[in-house]
C-alpha cells in the first residue's frame, strides 16, 4: 500500500508562505510523465501515488523568492532526493517534503565585450573563457586566485624587556620591521583554500521591478572539518557615493549593479568594490585564509544614491539593522547549503563556472541523492567590520536592532530575528574609521561610548580597533578615546623616533585592544617584493604616500583581528 506525500513551501525563517506559489508537480510511472500545476501557498496533500510511479520532481516557482525544485525517487523505499535544502520525514503512513524558499540566487554573467569597451547597464559579471573545455570565470579575478600571494601579518609578542603581549616593535625600525609579524609570510592560493562567488539578494526573479535586490561578494574558505555551524564577517566598504560609481535611486534597477562606468570601458565599478578589497589591494580573503581560522566573509555592494537627504536615507538599507543583517546571513547560509558547500568541498561550480549567463538557467550538476536530511548548518559566530566610511553602515547596527524603513524593505521578505542575532553578535573590527564627524554624522564620543556600552552589553564580545594617522590627524589615543584611556588596560607604548610613533592598549582579559599608528610609523623606505599587504613607501608622492596607510592600516587590522577572532 502506497503512502500520502505532503509538500509544504516556507521561507529561511521556517514559516509558510504569505502569497501562492507556482507548483509544478511531475509523476513517472512506466507509462510517462504526467506534470499537474496548482496555484498555492498552503500544504499539499498527494494521495499515495498509483503502482509503478518512480519520481516525483516539484518546481515551485514565486515571484519573491528564487525557484525551488527537488527530484524525489519513489519507487521504494527509502525514498531518495537530490535537493539538499529540502527535508523528506516519513511516517508510517506519509512523507513529509518541506521545501525552503530563499531570496538569493547566482548572481548572473556576460561575456567580456568586444573590443574591451562598452558602456551602460550590463546582464551580467564580465566573465572570460568557457571555450572547449576551459571553465567560465569571472573575467577581472585572472590569475589572481591561483597565484601564490605572500601574506604578511602582525603576531603579538612579549616585548625583550617582559610586559603585555604587543604587535609593536619600535618606530626606530623601518617599515614592516617596525611591527612584530608572522615568519616566514603565509603562501596563500585562494584557488586551493575555497571559493569566491558572486550572488543577488533581495528581489532576485524580476518579477518585482519595484523592489531592490542587491549584488553580494561571498568568499567562503574550504571545509576541511566537519563543523556544526559557520562563522562570518560582514565586511563593510567605503561608501561608492564618489565620482568613482554611477548613482542609481531606489530600487536600484538602473546603473547598478553590473553598470559599465565610465563610458568606452569594461570597468564594473561595483563588481571591482570586491575584487579589490577580498582579492587584488587588500587581500582580506588571503589574510584570512593565513588566519588558519577562516570564516565566510559576506560583502553587501551597495548603490552610490542620488544627493539630498531623502536618497541618503536610503544609504546601506536593510543592512544597517540587526534584523536586517540577521535575513541576509540566513538566507546566503541557506543557498550556500542548496549549492553545495560542505566539507571536502571542491569549489569546481564557483568563479562564475557555473552562473547563468544573461538570462539563461545556471549551469545544471550531476543530481546527488541521498536518503539522509542534511540540516542547514547554524549561525554560530557574526563578526561586523568596518573600514573608513563603511562606519556608516556599520555603527547603526548597534542601535537599530529592527529596519529602518519598513515600506521599502518588508519585514517578512528582509528580516530575522533581532534578539537571536544580539546572541550571534560577537564582534566588531574598527579598520581604520573614519573619524570625521562631518563627514560621517557620527560624533566620536557617542562612537566611543557606544562601542564600549557593546562590548559589555552581551555574551563574550570583543571589539578591535586600529587607526592610522590618516583619520586621526596623528593625535595620540588619549586625546580621541578618553573613555577607553579611563578603562583598566595594558599599554604598549615603544619609544619614537621623530614623527614615527605607535600605541596599543588591551584589555587584561582580552576582549578589546585599541592600536593607533602615526602616518609615519607606517612609511617605509624599502618593502619585501611581493609580500601583501603592500606597506606605503616614503619615496611615494607626498599625497599619495600619506592616503595610502590609510587602506594599508585597514589590511593589517583585519589580518591581526581575524587571528584574535572568537572561533
Amino acid at each position: 500500500m502506497g503512502i500520502d506525500i505532503g509538500i509544504e513551501m516556507v521561507d529561511v525563517l521556517g514559516r509558510p508562505l504569505a502569497t501562492d506559489a507556482e507548483v509544478t508537480l511531475e509523476l513517472e510511472d512506466p507509462s510517462g510523465v504526467h506534470p499537474g500545476t496548482v496555484h498555492t501557498n498552503q500544504k499539499i496533500i498527494m494521495s499515495a501515488p498509483a503502482p509503478g510511479t518512480s519520481r516525483l520532481t516539484v518546481t515551485v516557482k514565486h515571484p519573491d523568492y528564487a525557484t525551488q525544485r527537488v527530484t524525489v525517487r519513489i519507487g521504494s523505499l527509502p525514498y531518495y532526493w537530490d535537493n539538499p535544502g529540502c527535508e523528506l520525514v516519513m511516517t508510517p503512513t506519509s512523507a513529509e517534503l518541506k521545501i525552503v524558499m530563499g531570496r538569493v540566487r547566482q548572481a548572473p554573467i556576460t561575456a567580456t565585450p568586444f573590443g574591451g569597451k562598452t558602456k551602460g547597464d550590463q546582464p551580467g559579471v564580465f566573465y572570460q573563457g568557457g571555450v572547449g573545455r576551459e571553465p567560465k570565470q569571472y573575467a577581472a579575478l585572472g590569475g589572481f586566485l591561483t597565484l601564490s600571494t605572500p601574506v604578511r601579518t602582525l603576531e603579538d609578542a612579549v616585548p625583550p624587556g617582559g610586559g603585555a603581549p604587543s604587535v609593536l616593535a619600535g618606530a626606530a625600525a623601518d617599515g614592516w620591521d617596525r611591527f612584530n609579524f608572522t615568519k616566514p609570510d603565509t603562501p596563500v592560493v585562494l584557488s586551493r583554500s575555497g571559493g569566491f562567488i558572486w550572488l543577488e539578494y533581495g528581489s532576485v526573479t524580476g518579477a518585482r521591478v519595484t523592489e531592490p535586490r542587491f549584488l553580494i561578494a561571498v568568499w567562503a574558505p574550504a571545509l576541511t572539518d566537519a563543523v556544526d555551524g559557520l562563522d562570518y564577517v560582514v565586511f563593510y566598504s567605503p561608501s561608492t557615493a564618489t565620482s568613482d560609481y554611477p548613482r542609481a535611486s531606489f530600487p536600484f534597477r538602473t546603473n547598478y549593479p553590473y553598470t559599465v562606468f565610465p563610458a568606452n570601458t569594461m570597468r564594473q565599478p561595483y563588481v571591482d568594490l570586491a575584487y579589490r578589497y577580498l582579492i587584488i589591494n587588500a587581500v582580506l580573503a588571503h589574510a584570512s585564509v593565513a588566519s588558519k581560522k577562516p570564516p565566510v566573509i559576506v560583502m553587501p555592494i551597495f548603490p552610490a544614491v542620488p544627493d539630498g537627504k531623502d536618497s541618503a536615507k536610503q544609504m546601506w538599507q536593510p543592512f544597517n539593522s540587526q534584523e536586517g543583517v540577521h535575513r541576509l546571513l540566513l538566507e546566503v547560509t541557506q543557498f550556500l547549503h542548496c549549492f553545495g558547500y560542505e566539507r571536502g568541498s571542491t569549489f569546481s561550480r564557483w568563479q562564475g563556472a557555473t552562473a547563468p549567463e544573461g538570462n539563461l538557467p545556471q549551469v545544471t550538476m550531476p543530481p546527488s541523492f541521498s536518503s539522509q536530511n542534511r540540516p542547514r548548518p547554524k549561525i554560530r559566530h557574526v563578526t561586523l567590520a568596518g573600514f573608513s566610511s563603511g562606519i556608516s553602515g556599520l555603527f547603526p547596527v548597534i542601535a537599530n536592532a529592527g529596519l529602518v524603513s519598513t515600506m521599502s524593505y518588508p519585514p517578512a521578505l528582509f528580516a530575522a530575528d533581532a534578539g537571536a542575532f544580539a546572541d550571534l553578535w560577537r564582534e566588531i573590527w574598527d579598520l581604520d574609521f573614519e573619524l570625521n564627524e562631518k563627514a560621517t554624522g557620527i560624533q566620536r564620543a557617542k562612537l566611543e561610548k557606544t562601542l564600549i556600552d557593546w562590548r559589555a552589553g552581551g555574551r563574550d564580545r570583543r571589539l578591535r580597533m586600529h587607526h592610522s594617522g590618516y583619520t586621526t590627524g596623528n593625535a595620540r589615543p588619549a586625546k580621541l578615546f578618553p573613555a577607553f584611556a579611563a578603562l583598566p588596560k595594558t599599554v604598549s607604548a615603544p619609544p619614537s623616533a621623530g614623527a614615527a610613533w605607535a600605541e596599543e592598549w588591551r584589555d587584561t582579559a582580552g576582549h578589546w585592544s585599541l592600536a593607533f599608528y602615526s602616518t609615519a610609523y607606517l612609511q617605509a623606505t624599502t618593502r619585501p617584493r611581493d609580500v601583501q599587504p603592500l606597506i606605503p613607501l616614503v619615496t611615494d608622492p607626498p599625497a599619495r604616500r600619506d592616503a595610502a596607510v590609510h587602506p594599508f592600516t585597514g589590511a593589517i587590522a583585519f589580518g591581526h583581528a581575524a587571528k584574535l577572532r572568537l572561533v
